[in-house]
């Protein structure tokens, strides 16, 4: 880890993190809108609950292809810059292509490109942050995660209006198409230069090293689970608590509310309080303060209960993260990538089931798996950082 760098270095990595924070904001921005509209496209589609998780599951499997093809072979190449601006260009329309879908079967093959680039963007992106905090031993991750976070809540926040003020879904997601392609041109003037990174041959592929598939198998259970808030908590709302169709986001913008908060404080909590503290204790309180307040079937109390589950659970990702570059032997852009696509592997499995057992099951009972999984994600990683500490 490097202990001093220079002034041009410095300025370059400063230059690089606002980069990736604009293409982490704009990722979840995007995304953020169109799962508040989820309702809307379902019903004018007229699919059901399982037929949606199928669709996750495709955007899931070509996400998968997304991490690997990024890390092994894109950028090696040509850097973590240009396969975030790649990606988020391929990002930018396929919204737009979910809602202009005339029928299921344009509606599967529109979830395809969104998977495979946002499975691009994500460990490029996440592998930048990374390699300049080795560099600078800066704490980044939390607040690169806060930076999607955001983006998910002004997103969530705009489609409020919209969805209420403004009847064209179609002129909606062609805006926000164009301010993607806008942002990427951002980045790549202004983003990190390929110079300034160090960019490893690409080892054989082998299995990642146990401590690293067990953090990934978390991230799993992560995505699995948190794909009920983002993706199914707008139908949950307005099918089974009867709330308005415009308040439909308020789940997730209490959610990234929490988020925000927690990752804005994170690099102080994590001084103060220890990664045990933050990824582990706060993770377990998260999952049983929301397992309390959904079984009142009170609105409100919900909302807050999730504004406290996100702040409980904002930095668990990021410090997995921090612990398996930590201990890692292979490249930086590496193991991020396989993280991402161990995590990203919930996606393969998570919609389709969290589909099948909303249709047979309600999706209230998803509301409590998602707590009760991450009650347990939290054991886990204390117990994993306890073997981690007795091994060094």
């Amino acid at each position: 880890m490097e202990t001093a760098i220079s002034k041009e270095e410095t300025k370059a990595y400063d230059r690089g993190i606002y980069a990736t924070f604009l293409g982490a904001f704009l990722v979840l921005f995007q995304i953020g809108i169109y799962f508040v509209y989820i309702p809307w496209n379902a019903e004018r589609l007229q699919i059901t609950e399982a037929e949606i998780g199928i669709g996750l599951f495709v955007f899931g499997l070509l996400n998968l292809i997304g991490n690997q093809t990024s890390g092994r072979l894109i950028v090696p190449k040509i850097g973590t810059k240009n396969s975030i601006v790649i990606g988020l260009l391929g990002i930018a329309y396929c919204p737009l292509l979910l809602i202009l879908s005339t029928n299921y079967y344009w509606f599967l093959i529109a979830f395809m490109p969104f998977g495979f680039f946002v499975g691009l963007f994500s460990p490029s992106s996440q592998s930048q942050i990374s390699m300049i905090e080795s560099k600078t031993s800066r704490i980044l991750t939390p607040l690169y995660h806060a930076a999607f976070s955001f983006g998910s809540l002004v997103g969530a926040f705009c489609a409020f209006f919209t969805i209420k003020y403004v009847d064209n879904p179609i002129l909606i997601f062609s805006i926000t198409g164009t301010i993607l392609i806008f942002g990427s041109l951002l980045i790549y003037k202004f983003g990190l230069n390929k110079s300034f990174e160090n960019l490893e041959k690409t080892p054989k592929f082998k299995l990642p090293k146990k401590s690293i598939l067990i953090f990934g198998i978390l991230m799993m259970m992560n995505y699995a689970t948190m794909g009920i808030i983002l993706d199914w908590s707008a139908l949950w709302l307005t099918k089974d608590l009867l709330v308005p169709l415009y308040l439909g986001g308020a789940i997730i913008f209490a959610f990234n509310i929490g988020e925000i908060s927690a990752r804005l404080i994170a690099s102080k909590m994590i001084n103060k309080y220890s990664e045990r503290i933050v990824g582990g204790y706060l993770t377990i309180a998260a999952g049983l303060i929301l397992f309390v307040s959904i079984m009142t079937s009170n609105f409100y109390i919900i909302v807050f209960g999730m504004v406290l589950f996100g702040f409980g659970t904002a930095n668990f990702i990021a410090i997995i993260f921090r612990l398996a570059i930590r201990i890692t032997d292979e490249p930086i852009g590496l193991t991020v990538a396989n993280l991402i696509t161990l995590g990203f592997a919930g996606f393969i499995f998570g919609p389709a089931l969290v589909g099948y057992l909303a249709e047979f099951l309600g999706l209230t009972f998803n509301m409590y798996l998602i707590s009760i999984v991450w009650g347990l994600n939290g054991v886990a990683l204390l117990v994993m950082m306890g073997r981690i500490k007795s091994s060094i």
